[in-house]
């Protein structure tokens, strides 16, 4: 696994340590609507932001090995979870628990997966409402380290509850609300994680820290993915000795995840840096934070238009980045024929290359700037996609489709970035509220896309096409967006590293 980036290199001076700058505008007429270190016009003015919270290397170095082992916990919910094991453990077994004939097994399975994708849409609309909400309040008062740990400690209390899920269809819905309420506390918790990053690091830094964090997310996904294959599904009953009776064997996983993850995130819960509050001692309740909301977006629409622009136009694409990690396990199963035991070895392949991809394009972030990382990693995808549509053979989905996650983890982790270019300081949670609420609003259109093209066609294996027509809608609508300097290359002095 690779070591967290030193903070003390690549972008931090005695003067960007010094704690957050001054609002934008401050002294600059020009720069009243600007992101945090760039003029209205775009241009760098070498401010970054909110900056480090503090000047000690020593906490600094805590800090952002923290923000990534946060990553490299959590992950385990989205890979073991929610994608290769426990999700298909509840859609498939548990759904055809009890069914006779091929036939009544596939009404059965089928049945599942539309329980457990119509309760994760509940989900999806319960972050949409929250996300921002939670936001303006961790902003507004301050208490976002606070959230971070209620909504990371109810994701990993609701995960050590999935067990309760006995191999009886009876317990479909139960499972099916699990997973939903889970996945409502990871993407909350997700929102007050993002919103760390311009605290511990520079522009400068900042894609090189966000890569690497990325890299040792997708890096423990292949470590505890590796040890549920040998401690729970193989040899037999895996090492652990636990027999499938009653699904026992794959029930209790997700203790064994929850653990995982709560280890993996304790030092960021204990060490995050203190955010300050924007407004504070101001009385906060619901209505007036959705009023703040609406409020803020209306103001955006005149002061920061570039950065809604971006909102939508990253919502299409990062769905279609989730499309391919959430139907790759469905992909490889219906399409190619893949075993339990091989799409779970396939997810451990597409997480060794996707944390290779992020690490080495997280420091490309830093030389070249977060734009042309998104625009070359969605070319990529796109490319690889249809290499995958046109040659049907098992060997090119093994190459061309870890190709591809090669790709999505840069596009992940530079979109993360760019949005903290892109956020007025004090701004920066609630925006990633709005982030995490634009995905959810439009996160329908990938798997929409892969389940309409399977339909027409009636072959699973050209659901590929509709992801790569969402990847390139994503493009198409992210590609005139005018970044200015957000989107290039910052010098550890704050001056842009290039003009074009």
């Amino acid at each position: 696994m690779a070591t967290s980036p030193d903070p003390a290199d690549d972008g931090w001076s005695s003067s960007s340590s010094a704690g957050p700058a001054a609002e934008p505008g401050s002294s600059r007429p020009d720069n009243t609507f600007a992101p945090a270190g760039f003029t209205a016009a775009g241009h760098a003015t070498g401010d970054s932001g909110p900056g480090p919270r503090t000047t000690d290397r020593r906490t600094l170095r805590k800090q952002v090995a923290s923000f990534a082992l946060w990553d490299g916990g959590m992950s385990a919910f989205s890979s073991v979870i929610l994608t290769f094991v426990f999700a298909t453990y509840v859609a498939s077994a548990v759904a055809a628990e009890g069914a006779v004939g091929d036939e009544a097994i596939k009404a059965a399975q089928d049945h599942g997966s539309q329980v457990l994708t119509t309760w994760q849409s509940v989900g999806a609309v319960a972050v949409a409402l929250l996300a921002p909400l939670l936001g303006n309040l961790a902003d507004s008062g301050g208490g976002r380290n606070a959230l971070l740990r209620i909504t990371t400690l109810g994701t990993v209390a609701v995960i050590a509850l999935m067990p309760l899920v006995a191999l009886d269809s009876d317990f479909l819905t139960l499972g099916a609300i699990l997973i939903a309420l889970a996945v409502v506390f990871s993407e909350l918790a997700g929102v007050f994680v993002n919103s760390v990053l311009p605290e511990i690091s520079t522009p400068a830094n900042r894609g090189r820290v966000s890569g690497t964090a990325w890299a040792v997310g997708y890096w423990g996904s292949i470590v505890c993915l590796a040890l549920v294959l040998v401690l729970f599904v193989m040899p037999g009953t895996g090492l652990l000795g636990i027999t499938g009776d009653d699904g026992w064997n794959l029930r209790a996983i997700p203790i064994f995840v929850a653990i995982w993850i709560l280890v993996g995130t304790l030092p960021l819960m204990i060490w995050a840096p203190r955010h300050r509050a924007r407004t504070p001692g101001a009385s906060w309740n619901p209505v007036q934070g959705y009023v703040s909301i609406v409020k803020h977006v209306r103001r955006a629409l005149h002061e920061e238009p570039v950065m809604l622009m971006y909102l939508v136009a990253s919502a299409v694409y990062r769905d279609g980045l989730g499309a391919v990690f959430s139907i790759a396990g469905v992909l490889a199963a219906n399409a190619y024929g893949f075993s339990t035991v091989e799409v779970i070895i396939f997810g451990i392949a597409a997480n060794l290359v996707a944390g290779f991809g992020v690490f080495i394009g997280g420091r490309i972030d830093d030389r070249v700037g977060p734009r042309p990382v998104i625009i070359g990693g969605c070319v990529g995808i796109i490319v690889l996609g249809l290499v995958v549509l046109v040659f049907g053979s098992t060997a090119v989905f093994w190459v061309a489709g870890l190709a591809i996650c090669l790709f999505v983890g840069p596009v992940q982790s530079a979109s993360r970035n760019l949005l903290t270019r892109l956020s007025r300081p004090g701004r920066e949670t609630e925006n990633f509220g709005l982030y995490a609420t634009t995905g959810r609003a439009l996160g329908f259109l990938g798997t929409a896309a892969f389940a309409l093209t399977v339909w027409i066609s009636g072959d699973t294996r050209t659901g590929i096409l509709g992801i790569v027509l969402v990847m390139a809608l994503g493009l198409a609508a992210f590609f005139p967006i005018p970044l200015g300097a957000a989107g290039r290359a910052v010098k550890a002095d704050g001056a842009p590293a290039s003009a074009g």
